[in-house]
């Protein structure tokens, strides 16, 4: 089990493991998929922006 701060593009998960039979490569456990991509610790990403719209829609309605 790796502990780097990767997550695969198929599933979301961040258990990523070294399968050994594709000479090292770095595969999902879950899923079996070889594309992944970094953490994102922005404050700003897709989900929390979103929310943030709707809260800030929500809030002018009632003004």
């Amino acid at each position: 089990m790796m502990s780097l701060n990767r997550v695969c593009l198929n599933c979301g998960s961040a258990s990523l493991v070294s399968d050994r039979s594709l000479g090292g490569k770095i595969v999902c456990s879950k899923c079996g998929s070889s594309s992944f991509r970094k953490k994102s610790y922005s404050f700003f990403n897709k989900k929390k922006l979103i929310i943030l719209a709707i809260a800030l829609a929500i809030f002018l309605i009632f003004i």
